[in-house]
């Protein structure tokens, strides 16, 4: 896209129009991003098609008024917005907490020029400029990076309109740098083109935003299973269970009142939906021969030591990665349980002795020793 300029002639057309209606486009402005706050407060949580259709209108109105008032360059940046919402909207690119937060930061960058206009009957081009090459920079990025161009993005524009034209140019020269970057890191092996578990973990951060059921730091419960994995002498490959543990939750997405849990005594109506679940999801991995195991791993992600699990699996029939998936996961559900009103090592204690009860139960008595161990080391280490 070609870049418009913000000078004259057009901000001393803008400056031209009657008071009222200045006043009148920066109010709609104000008006507009509110709208986006509480979309993106909504889609943070849960995902949900007509939001994103009003978080697309809210970013269309702001384009078209600003066209209207003559501030092309205002409009330019709303425009590559536009863009990617309307990447959202398609499905072509899935919604994540990062867009929001990006698109919150240029529209208050965008609120700032636009009040200057108003103040000072100027403003400068660079800044408009690298706003609209950073929008740019993200709507190109493919969907697997977008998280990550998204951070390096805003790092590069930290200080943007408190420092000096120089300083923007800087900053261009940087989003520049991180163009050509990204360019070359997303041109794979040709044997290697499809990157699966960086679609895994985009798919897996969707379903935990649209869940209430999945709280907690997903990377360090990640990490907490590749530990206990290795305490045992890595039974399953990283890959798999990395595989296995993005995909757990993902069948409850396509299931009506979906079960989290399932209880000792459960109703049979609770272990069919449970049994569901687990179909949906390991059936994704199943369309590949790749991920054979992780679609077991997931599979038997509710099974019990004691053979009281919706399979009857009974202690070695289960898979390893099954064992480490399901305690880690109970840990985190008792955690957050404790975590609510006790200090963090309070709450850990507190899940590990919730923990300790199903020993031989509904965990298995050597899995449940090793992760006492690891967990007894990272409280006297201070990682928790």
């Amino acid at each position: 896209m070609l870049f418009r300029s913000m000078t004259a002639p057009t901000i001393d057309t803008f400056k031209s129009l009657d008071l009222e209606l200045q006043r009148e486009f920066y109010s709609c402005f104000k008006e507009a991003m509110e709208e986006l706050e509480r979309c993106f407060s909504v889609l943070d949580q849960q995902y949900d098609q007509e939001v994103i259709n009003e978080m697309f209108r809210a970013v269309h109105s702001v384009k078209g008024n600003s066209q209207m008032v003559f501030l092309d360059g205002i409009a330019d940046v709303c425009h590559r917005l536009e863009d990617l919402v309307d990447q959202i909207r398609k499905g072509t690119c899935l919604y994540t907490p990062p867009q929001g937060e990006f698109m919150t930061f240029v529209f208050a960058r965008l609120e700032q020029l636009i009040a200057e206009v108003m103040s000072t009957g100027s403003t400068s081009d660079i800044h408009v400029e690298v706003l609209l090459k950073a929008v740019t920079h993200v709507c190109d990025a493919p969907m697997s990076m977008r998280d990550r161009v998204i951070q390096t993005t805003l790092e590069s524009l930290s200080g943007i309109l408190t420092g000096s034209s120089g300083s923007s140019t800087q900053v261009l020269e940087r989003l520049a740098q991180q163009v050509t970057s990204v360019e070359v890191e997303s041109i794979p092996a040709p044997k290697d083109r499809f990157d699966a578990l960086g679609f895994m973990a985009l798919v897996a951060k969707q379903v935990r935003g649209q869940s209430i059921q999945q709280p907690g730091d997903q990377d360090k419960l990640l990490g907490l299973c590749f530990k206990l994995n290795e305490l045992m002498a890595k039974p399953v490959a990283d890959d798999q269970l990395r595989a296995a543990f993005y995909f757990q939750a993902l069948g409850a997405r396509f299931v009506s009142s979906p079960v989290f849990d399932i209880p000792l005594r459960c109703e049979p109506w609770e272990k069919a939906k449970a049994l569901e679940q687990l179909t949906f999801a390991s059936g994704f991995l199943r369309l590949s021969d790749q991920w054979c195991e992780a679609a077991d791993i997931v599979e038997q992600s509710h099974e019990r030591y004691d053979g009281l699990g919706p399979l009857g699996l009974t202690a070695e029939q289960i898979n390893k990665g099954s064992m480490i998936i399901a305690l880690i996961r109970y840990y985190q559900q008792c955690f957050h349980k404790a975590k609510k009103d006790q200090k963090t090592k309070i709450a850990v204690s507190k899940a590990l002795g919730r923990i300790n009860s199903e020993k031989g139960y509904r965990f298995s008595p050597e899995v449940v020793t090793l992760f006492n161990q690891m967990v007894h080391g990272d409280l006297l280490g201070g990682s928790w």
